[in-house]
């Protein structure tokens, strides 16, 4: 059996340093810069692609949440590359199999993002291929949209606020409650 003994400078100095987390966690200046715990990414390699009814769904999101819109996969790689303090939210739009191929390709980038997909098709290849991305969430491009938004405020973490902030907020009934 091996004990390890620390010399009590070490102690003390891992007991300032925790001091000094709780300070600044305190203090509003930080606060406000570690305020939002999440960054939600839009791909979608041609806006003319996109459904007008996906659109129009998208568009309040994008103005209620900082969304990050990207064009192309080089970018998006790029931001992916950059060091990030919370989660990542990353709503994939993919428009053709090989559009989806090219995002199934960049599957390393992907490890600790929370996907959210659309697919261009119901066939089973496609299908196939986008469960290799494991995303939280998928559907279609001719789907309703209604649950994607749904999902996308419960991840972003929209919904608790807009009924909190508005102050109508109902309780929301348990599957078996009346």
């Amino acid at each position: 059996m091996v004990i390890d003994i620390q010399s009590p400078s070490l102690i003390c100095e891992r007991a300032r340093l925790k001091g000094s987390r709780k300070v600044n966690e305190r203090n509003p200046q930080v606060r406000s810069k570690t305020e939002r715990r999440h960054d939600t990414i839009f791909y979608a390699k041609n806006h003319e692609d996109i459904p007008r009814k996906l659109r129009n769904v998208l568009e309040p999101l994008l103005f209620d949440e900082r969304i990050e819109l990207f064009r192309s996969l080089a970018s998006l790689k790029q931001r992916l590359c950059l060091p990030n303090e919370g989660r990542m939210i990353a709503i994939l739009f993919a428009a053709d199999k090989e559009d989806l191929m090219d995002i199934l390709s960049m599957r390393y980038f992907f490890c600790n993002v929370q996907i959210v997909l659309i697919l261009p098709s119901r066939r089973k290849e496609i299908v196939a291929l986008g469960h290799g991305l494991r995303p939280r969430f998928m559907t279609y491009k001719d789907a309703d949209f209604r649950e994607l938004v749904s999902v996308i405020r419960k991840m972003t973490g929209a919904f608790g606020r807009s009924n909190n902030e508005s102050g109508n907020g109902t309780q929301r009934l348990g599957a078996y409650e009346k």
